[in-house]
């Protein structure tokens, strides 16, 4: 805003009325004018839009003066010999001293205007980067930035961690230079703010005092909700992790339990009644005693495989073929369900993959013993491995009753099963989590699909085509 302790403005009223004494003076000799009135009172106008209304005024009086002076007879005398141009004068000085006022306050409310859309787009810029801020740091490098560049002055920012009862701030005030302003909300402090302009001689006036205040009240409530957020988040972190400490206390204890009371049964049974039974039922509990023994390996193989998705897998790749690491998998899961039937198509262009073999064949484990699980009985696996869209396609496909679309995304949730059809939910709801983060940490993706051509559900395990020398898909 224009100040009327700026002295150039009375300067400008002095520079002025002498050019209009000389462009009088030149108009009234080369071009033949008698009223020059005019003249002075574009100067008063001029003057006015430039400066404010005090020099405007001062603008009117000398013109006023050297009008009289230079050009009302008898000339070079302030003395009006004529009635009429007493008038003259009279009104010439009145209309330039209205004209100079309303001039200079126009000129205001558009310096006003002008101020206002500037600070409004300063808070827009700075309301942008406050709506993108993921965390107090970057509110404090966004706040600082914003006071640097719309007040031209430099901000210290501190900033309270929640409920430092410590911190009690009051209003504004003012110490050496700077002028700090509080952080707060409602009902409680969450920082200062401290604004000291770089220019020493400049002062901190009415529009740029109340843009500070917006400003920091824009920073707050973006403090508040960056705060809000991280509470929230850490609150939904409580309670996944306690949906989890509970999902596997009751996992562990159903699926630990269950066959270790399996296999006690049956070694209780022969160590009592082994010499009186026959070559067949032996045979039976035995059998049950390994079913049960593989059935807890896969189930503590699956615990030690979630720990180590949690930390985060780094593989340590080599060349395999697809057609190796795929008979891996059904070996294993033949040796776990030797009733089961697996059909394998592995297109003819299908190379070795770069991968960690270990990983791939639990993974593909974990899928087909899924798909074992709710496969009807006699009805084969398919597993079908393609190129496509340079990433190799390995689809396994059982003729069960299907995942429900709603539930397919929900099935590589840690503890989460389906039930299918008339099916109760089984399972640990670790397989498919496990494999989702195997093949990720592979680079690849995992999705549950219904099966194509019938009833089922069909799991597609997509892996990038890497070579070890440049990392890139080949």
């Amino acid at each position: 805003m224009r100040s009327r302790r700026d002295p150039g403005g009375y300067l400008l009223a002095l520079v002025g009325t002498a050019c209009g004494v000389g462009v009088a003076a030149l108009a009234e000799r080369f071009l033949g004018i008698d009223d020059l009135s005019l003249v002075f009172m574009l100067v008063v106008l001029l003057v006015a839009a430039r400066t404010h209304a005090g020099a405007a005024a001062l603008a009117a009086v000398l013109c006023f003066l050297a009008y009289n002076f230079f050009f009302i007879a008898p000339r070079y005398s302030l003395y009006i010999d004529a009635q009429h141009g007493i008038a003259t004068v009279a009104l010439f000085l009145a209309a330039a001293l209205v004209a100079g006022r309303m001039a200079s306050r126009l000129a205001m409310q558009v310096d006003a205007l002008r101020i206002a859309g500037r600070h409004a787009s300063a808070r827009q810029e700075l309301s942008r980067r406050l709506s993108i801020a993921n965390d107090e740091g970057e509110i404090l490098h966004a706040a600082q930035d914003a006071f640097a560049t719309s007040l031209d002055a430099d901000a210290w920012v501190r900033i309270e961690p929640p409920g430092d009862a410590k911190l009690r701030i009051g209003g504004p005030s003012d110490d050496h230079g700077w002028w700090f302003l509080p952080l707060r909300s409602r009902d409680a402090a969450l920082g200062t703010i401290g604004i000291k302009l770089r220019d020493p001689g400049d002062d901190i006036d009415d529009a740029r005092r109340t843009l500070a205040r917006a400003m920091t009240d824009d920073v707050a409530q973006a403090l508040l909700r960056v705060r809000l957020s991280a509470a929230l988040e850490s609150e939904r972190m409580e309670v996944e992790r306690e949906r989890l400490r509970s999902a596997l206390l009751s996992s562990v204890s159903h699926d630990l339990r269950t066959p270790l009371a399996a296999m006690i049964g049956a070694a209780d049974t022969l160590a009592l009644y082994g010499d009186g039974m026959g070559e067949d039922d032996r045979r039976s509990l035995v059998d049950t005693v390994r079913e049960e023994g593989l059935r807890l390996e896969r189930f503590i193989r699956n615990l030690l495989d979630m720990t180590r998705v949690g930390q985060g897998i780094s593989p340590k790749r080599d060349w395999i073929g697809v057609d190796e690491v795929i008979g891996a998998a059904i070996a294993r899961l033949q040796r776990s369900r030797p009733g089961v039937e697996v059909q394998v198509d592995v297109a003819p262009h299908v190379g070795p993959i770069w991968v960690q073999p270990a990983l791939l064949e639990q993974a593909l484990f974990n899928v087909l013993d899924n798909a074992a699980g709710f496969s009807p009985a006699g009805a084969p696996i398919r597993v079908d491995a393609r190129l496509a869209d340079a990433a190799l396609r390995i689809d396994v496909t059982d003729r069960g009753p299907g995942i429900p679309a709603e539930e397919r995304e929900r099935v590589f949730d840690f503890f989460y099963s389906v039930a299918r059809g008339d099916r109760e939910r089984e399972g640990t709801g670790l397989g498919l989590p496990i494999v989702r983060g195997m093949i990720a940490a592979h680079g690849g993706t995992v999705v549950a699909l219904a099966a194509q051509g019938g009833p089922g559900a069909m799991i597609r395990v997509e892996l990038p085509l890497l070579a070890p020398d440049a990392g890139v898909t080949a």
